[in-house]
């Protein structure tokens, strides 16, 4: 598996401007869920090697999901406070 990890990183390393057109490959022969699932991985070298393939060459840089972020402000974070959970709590 690190041969093959290695392999991968290289090759998208290599591809430079290209990397994307070559990620995009990996990603359609259903690569990209191959590498995802050897993110639970026993071995802590493989889990790093595909965590840093995906960080690297599969995750989009900039977007940020503004739906799940918190608001800002002075007082901190704010947090919806509009939940949908019931007045007297859950009940188990």
């Amino acid at each position: 598996m690190q041969v093959v990890l290695d392999g991968l990183n290289n090759m998208l390393r290599i591809a430079g401007e290209e990397s994307m057109a070559v990620a995009n490959l990996i990603e359609e022969c259903g690569g990209l869920d191959k590498i995802e699932m050897l993110q639970s991985h026993d071995n802590q070298e493989i889990y790093r090697m595909a965590f840093t393939i995906i960080d690297t060459y599969f995750s989009p840089e900039g977007e940020e999901d503004t739906a799940v972020v918190p608001q800002e402000t002075d007082d901190g974070f704010q947090f919806n406070s509009g939940s949908n959970a019931p007045d007297g709590g859950f009940i188990f």
